[in-house]
């Protein structure tokens, strides 16, 4: 049985390790969570959501396994020509993407939805990386390096239009391969012009549109939303955040499960606040953990990221190709920020966003495309383990 794991479940034990108990806590959290939506839309049933979303789970682990076979050098070539449609790519989501939650990120193609976020960090990071890998025994020319700051530059301005939060995101996981792909600094910094450049430009657009009536992308929300964090009324209109939207109100809930929590929790599917704190099975699953598990419960979670960061960069100094190491960084340190925004703004730590847990929050697609950036660094893993069987 050992041996047939072995060979099946190959690369980092525990990266498979934390997955396993990362999916595990998570069916028991969102059974919980999920209790007030399933009675009002699936009538009653609290198993529903349960089941659809242990479901999503199993088909993770299954593309996570089809994925780490795979030699993950062949991933370049995929990556560099879906970079060329990533922005159309964008552009269609804005234009004719399916509204959730106020904003147009969702689009649908050949019956599979998801959002295009997803698809452009993983392709971004990905060519990111591959181009980077090309240049680490050549000297860098600034063609190629100002190729790359106007990639970074491009899809994090686009993305910013419907998902600010994660253009943030993916702008400072660029700039942390680039770092590890050791550009030369006065290229980081352009990088870092050029990223800031297109999110000010894209938001002030969105601010100045919105006082003219009319709507494009979210500037005017990202400022209400610090407005109501802050609590600082910014643009100087007698109005701090926004009164028609629940930004204040999920905060107040949010802290109230977590000062209910204390210490060790109130118990495992106990949560008095599921039934007020909007999105708790997603946007603020975290809330729900502490409350229901307490400061332990928190604790354990946040150390489960931290070890899947520190097996990430681990695996830098074991791969033999430049491409791996600065694959597993990227691709591991965006999951596991995107974790830590997630877990600081339900903590009153940052304005609200609408990121989730990976892993942990009720999702479909969003699972399943943390699901091959995983099964990637899985398949980067796996080289340096069939070295050591070869050399045995």
């Amino acid at each position: 049985m050992e041996t047939w794991l072995k060979d099946k479940l190959r690369g980092d034990w525990q990266i498979w390790f934390i997955i396993v108990l990362l999916s595990l806590f998570s069916m028991l959290v969102v059974y919980s969570a999920s209790s007030a939506l399933a009675y009002k839309k699936a009538g009653g049933n609290t198993e529903s959501y349960l089941l659809t979303h242990t479901a999503h789970l199993l088909l993770g682990l299954v593309v996570i396994w089809v994925i780490h076979r795979i030699d993950y050098t062949k991933y370049a070539g995929i990556s560099k020509i879906l970079l060329w449609i990533t922005p159309f790519l964008l552009l269609y989501t804005y234009l004719f993407g399916t509204t959730v939650g106020g904003t147009k990120r969702w689009i649908s193609l050949f019956g599979i939805s998801f959002q295009s976020s997803d698809l452009v960090r993983l392709v971004l990071i990905t060519n990111l990386a591959a181009m980077l890998a090309r240049r680490q025994n050549v000297e860098y020319t600034q063609k190629t390096l100002m190729g790359l700051i106007f990639w970074c530059g491009l899809l994090c301005g686009m993305l910013a239009i419907t998902n600010f939060s994660t253009a943030i995101i993916l702008g400072v996981t660029c700039f942390l391969i680039m770092y590890m792909g050791r550009v030369p600094s006065r290229y980081l910094f352009r990088m870092v012009f050029a990223v800031i450049g297109a999110l000010v430009v894209v938001m002030s657009i969105s601010i100045y549109l919105y006082s003219r009536g009319v709507e494009f992308g979210r500037g005017q929300v990202v400022l209400e939303r610090i407005e109501a964090f802050a609590n600082i009324d910014i643009n100087r209109d007698k109005v701090i955040g926004n009164p028609d939207r629940d930004d204040s109100f999920q905060k107040e809930q949010a802290m109230i499960a977590i000062a209910r929590g204390g210490a060790i929790g109130i118990g495992p599917g106990n949560s008095f606040q599921r039934n007020y704190l909007p999105e708790a099975f997603s946007d603020y699953i975290y809330a729900i953990i502490v409350e229901e598990y307490g400061m332990i419960g928190a604790i354990f979670v946040m150390g489960l990221y931290l070890w899947l960061l520190y097996r990430g960069l681990k695996n830098v100094s074991n791969t033999q190709r430049a491409f791996g190491g600065l694959l597993c960084v990227g691709l591991t340190f965006s999951i596991v920020f995107q974790a830590f925004i997630h877990m600081f703004i339900n903590v009153g730590l940052g304005p609200v966003t609408g990121q989730t847990l990976p892993l942990m929050s009720m999702g479909g697609t969003s699972i399943l495309f943390t699901a091959v950036a995983i099964g990637i660094v899985l398949s980067v893993s796996k080289e340096e383990y069939d070295e050591k069987a070869l050399n045995a």
